[in-house]
């Protein structure tokens, strides 16, 4: 029968989220997504533990939270290899209920009490008054803050920047010169055109600056905004499993 149960929760399972939070329950909205993620990759660059956000409606079929948060952990790699240094707080609003799943190099910072303490005075009083998002953000804030007296020193990156940073340097040099070249030519082409258009109270001393071209800081919620283009990525570094934490309800 464990057997069997296992098989059911290894096909239940959702894929690897590509990002520090997953809010498929649409409880925090784009902005306070993207605030919170870049918050988590950097915590990483910091300290070089992983903290992860899963926001959902309800668990797979036929699936506790507990079970489920020992299998992700595992197999979703959180925490860096040979740290075992990660942790995901799960939120699912539907079933009204939480955990925090710890990995096994945190459990003697982040503790079972800890996490309780966590769930039950930080996030509950929130969730019980429907500010669920108020309760995320401040569970997820509590627990940084337990986790930075753990015994590991970050690498000031995140490992998609450290794949990124494996590229020779030699070619990377290389490029910046002739991007700075590029750069240069076409504002030298620019000002011709232009006849060298200066700000309307600059006077002969002002300085041309091109028109800002268009920019976007949007940033989608599926799972097709992969980490490959994005220094904010998760790609998880491959810890082994989890090593406690505490299930709680409101």
């Amino acid at each position: 029968m464990s057997s069997f149960l296992l098989f059911l929760l290894a096909t239940a399972l959702p894929p690897k989220p590509t990002r520090y939070v997953t809010d498929n329950a649409g409880v925090l909205g784009e902005a306070r997504v993207r605030a919170l993620n870049e918050k988590l990759a950097q915590f990483e660059r910091e300290t070089s533990d992983q903290i992860l956000v899963y926001v959902d409606r309800d668990l797979p079929p036929e699936t506790t939270i507990e079970e489920m948060g020992a299998e992700a952990i595992h197999r979703w790699g959180v925490g860096q290899k040979g740290k075992d240094n990660g942790a995901i707080l799960f939120v699912f609003t539907d079933a009204k209920k939480m955990r925090i799943e710890v990995g096994y190099g945190l459990e003697s910072t982040l503790t079972d009490a800890k996490s309780k303490r966590i769930t039950s005075t930080v996030m509950k009083p929130l969730m019980q008054r429907g500010d669920v998002a108020g309760g995320v953000e401040a569970g997820t804030d509590a627990m940084l803050s337990v986790v930075r007296g753990a015994d590991f020193a970050g690498s000031g990156k995140t490992r998609v920047q450290a794949a990124v940073q494996k590229i020779p340097c030699g070619l990377v040099m290389g490029l910046g010169v002739i991007l700075f070249i590029l750069v240069i030519t076409v504002i030298q082409r620019r000002q011709r055109r232009l006849g060298r258009n200066y700000g309307p109270n600059s006077g002969s001393g002002g300085t041309w600056v091109p028109s800002d071209s268009s920019s976007s800081d949007s940033w989608s919620n599926s799972s097709d905004s992969s980490s490959s283009g994005s220094d904010s990525g998760f790609s998880g570094g491959g810890g082994d499993g989890g090593g406690g934490g505490s299930s709680d309800s409101w």
